[in-house]
């Protein structure tokens, strides 16, 4: 219990220090376990995908892990007339994890639709990144990370063309906004015993900016997020993440609450659900998600989410490989 206490000192002392956050790269990009739980994953990453959720929790998983996945999330109706505020968004990912180091090689995708002076546009933000993930035990049961990323990307934005969404947004796949590097680091700690588990993660502590003409500067500014998690059985994981600062999206302010759960059925099968929603918007901007994972063979599962918002057009979907040794 005294490394939960050390742990909540931490916490507490981190989380005074995050500011408001200028992004355009989501937590809910990778995962299909931390989707499928609605995104409260900060205090359970326990697996390859803790480099990017918290690189602190690559110590608390299986020795080695693996995982290659891909997700999108929309929103907007894409048979509807284009809209300001509307965005598409996905990902791939692939990360190799064990408990001292973990390496990891991502490509992420934001497409928004916005409105400049009277004008619908259409702007991508497209990156590469390739991340080393570091951790360290400070005493029994807390552990600090880090992930040392080299990101390669570019922001591309032209006046929207087409008669529906869809439309613009395969207008903004099209663009190729270039590169530019950047080093960047996320830092992460996790206080955890057998019944409870602590977490806080920052993303983006350089800032990293991508501001090639015509467009304006985009910066991936600082994100905090805080969560815990309990385990009252065996196979069965209760979880809540908090934002705890307000990401200011093209769409509109975004501070997220999520919450979830996951359980074991039997050997071969877990299940999970999870629901988040934007503590800065009236209304909240609901949306469930649901996931399985299914086990192949021993240690190795296809994991897969779905996600509906409270709106038909807000949906969102992945597929990963995942594996633990």
């Amino acid at each position: 219990m005294k490394s939960v206490r050390a742990g909540i000192v931490i916490l507490t002392f981190l989380a005074s220090m995050p500011t408001p956050a200028s992004a355009q790269q989501l937590f809910e990009t990778v995962g299909e376990r931390a989707l499928g739980m609605g995104g409260a994953f900060v205090a359970v990453a326990d697996d390859a995908t803790a480099v990017h959720w918290n690189p602190a929790g690559l110590a608390t998983g299986r020795p080695a892990g693996l995982t290659i996945g891909w997700d999108r999330l929309q929103f907007g109706n894409s048979d509807a007339p284009p809209v300001a505020g509307t965005d598409r968004r996905g990902s791939s990912f692939t990360s190799l994890g064990t408990w001292p180091v973990g390496v990891s090689y991502g490509t992420f995708e934001a497409t928004t639709v916005d409105d400049r002076d009277g004008q619908l546009t259409v702007q991508t933000l497209r990156t590469r990144q390739f991340g080393v993930t570091l951790v360290q035990s400070v005493t029994q049961g807390l552990v600090v990370g880090t992930t040392l990323k080299y990101i390669r990307g570019g922001v591309e934005s032209v006046p929207a063309v087409g008669a529906t969404l869809g439309d613009v947004f395969s207008q903004g796949a099209d663009l190729d906004p270039g590169g530019t590097g950047r080093f960047d680091a996320d830092l992460g700690v996790m206080a955890y015993t057998d019944l409870i588990r602590l977490g806080l993660t920052w993303k983006n502590l350089r800032q990293p900016s991508f501001s090639p003409d015509p467009t304006p500067e985009t910066t991936l500014q600082r994100q905090a997020r805080a969560g815990i998690a309990i385990l009252p059985t065996p196979g069965l994981t209760l979880a809540l993440d908090v934002d705890l600062n307000t990401v200011d999206l093209r769409g509109g302010l975004r501070r997220e609450c999520a919450l979830g759960g996951e359980g074991r059925i039997g050997q071969r099968l877990a299940v999970r659900s999870g629901l988040r929603w934007n503590l800065e918007n009236e209304p909240r901007d609901l949306i469930g998600t649901v996931g399985l994972s299914v086990s192949v063979r021993n240690g190795l599962w296809i994991d897969g989410h779905y996600a509906q918002g409270h709106r038909d057009e807000d949906r969102e979907f992945g597929v990963s490989l995942r594996a633990g040794f």
